[in-house]
């Protein structure tokens, strides 16, 4: 039985994978939501879990990528229990990590740092770039968040993500995982390319490197960097994919799996960047047609979008049946469902108030 949960994250993504294999119960922790996120509901999902038991194994706990909506909880799980903070759930065993660092990202520490020192002298909260908002300036923000995540990993030995190693990326291939079979389709090789040359520009310069945080069509360094994973367990298939752009999932796709063919039928889809249209196309939604479509977001920065639903629809035939899950009851919502279901054999899931997550069991 393969048990996958999106717990109630607010505008971000804080995922749970379980699953059986040689007799064990396997759990995975995908992402930890913006602030409050951790302490709310994640750890008292985690909590709940546990049960009686003296710890909760963790076969693999991993961060998407750098940006305030997924990597708060995460740094705070692993911060407390790095640090042994009072009421820290030192009590996970956390086996393995993975993540790519933003020196990774970038090429190197020392570009890290350059890039960094670049951002200094910058006023909090300043608008610099054209960065105004409160979401574009948290993704700048994140950078600091992900170099002391990094440390916490050095320090309880989880750095390196193993057994892939180094960067992963859309080359990095294909690993079994304690019986699920994953595949990493993304970033794209030639995005991490381009990203390390336009840091190495922008170095130097604080408007030139906040730049390349704004959130304009999808281009910032956080989302364009985001991991993507096809994970098969047994005949299953699950597409893990961040806050990643779908062209750049169909095109990681065919870098890292150029023997098959799409489309490819998934079990459960998790829509990128919290169902914002500016991350879809017709082609990524045609290429991974679902039974489950899973979007974490409360309709903060208008996610998930109108269009973005309606796109769904569109890409399935009328007597298709798959279930949309949201993570939260928005109100809008409520007006749209009559007008894109009718005629359509689709339904549509929403977390219960008073649930932790909503979740999604694969027999």
């Amino acid at each position: 039985m393969i048990v996958f949960e999106a717990v109630h994250a607010k505008f971000g993504d804080a995922l749970l994978l379980r699953y059986e294999h040689g007799g064990q119960q396997r759990l995975w922790i995908i992402d930890g939501g913006p602030a409050g996120v951790w302490k709310n509901f994640l750890k008292p999902r985690l909590e709940q879990l546990r049960g009686d038991a003296p710890t909760l194994p963790v076969d693999l706990a991993m961060l998407s990528h750098v940006d305030d909506d997924h990597v708060n909880g995460v740094l705070q799980m692993i911060g407390g229990i790095a640090e042994k903070k009072p009421g820290a759930a030192t009590w996970l065993d956390i086996r393995r990590f993975w993540h790519n660092s933003f020196a990774d990202l970038v090429g190197s520490e020392a570009a890290a740092k350059a890039g960094q020192a670049s951002l200094a002298g910058l006023a909090q909260g300043a608008e610099v770039a054209g960065l105004k908002t409160h979401r574009e300036l948290a993704v700048l923000a994140s950078i600091g968040q992900g170099r002391e995540l990094r440390d916490y990993l050095v320090q309880l030995k989880l750095e390196g993500n193993q057994p892939f190693g180094d960067v992963l990326s859309s080359t990095s291939g294909r690993r079994d995982i304690d019986g699920a079979k994953v595949t990493v389709l993304g970033p794209r090789a030639p995005r991490l390319e381009a990203l390390r040359k336009a840091w190495a520009k922008a170095s130097g310069s604080p408007a030139a490197v906040a730049g390349l945080f704004l959130d304009k069509l999808d281009e910032s360094v956080p989302n364009l960097s985001s991991l993507v994973l096809l994970v098969e367990i047994g005949k299953r298939k699950i597409l893990l994919t961040g806050d990643a752009r779908g062209d750049d999932v169909v095109a990681g796709f065919e870098d890292a799996m150029p023997n098959v063919e799409l489309p490819m039928k998934v079990d459960i889809l998790k829509m990128p960047h919290h169902g914002s249209d500016r991350n879809m196309t017709e082609a990524f939604l045609r290429s991974f047609p679902a039974d489950h479509y899973v979007i974490s977001a409360d309709g903060t920065f208008g996610n998930p979008e109108d269009n973005t639903l309606r796109a769904i629809v569109a890409s399935r035939g009328p007597a298709e049946e798959y279930t949309i899950h949201v993570t939260n009851a928005i109100g809008r919502l409520q007006q749209l469902l009559p007008e894109i279901s009718e005629g359509r054999a689709f339904k549509f899931a929403v977390r219960g108030a008073q649930d932790l997550s909503v979740a999604i069991t694969l027999p």
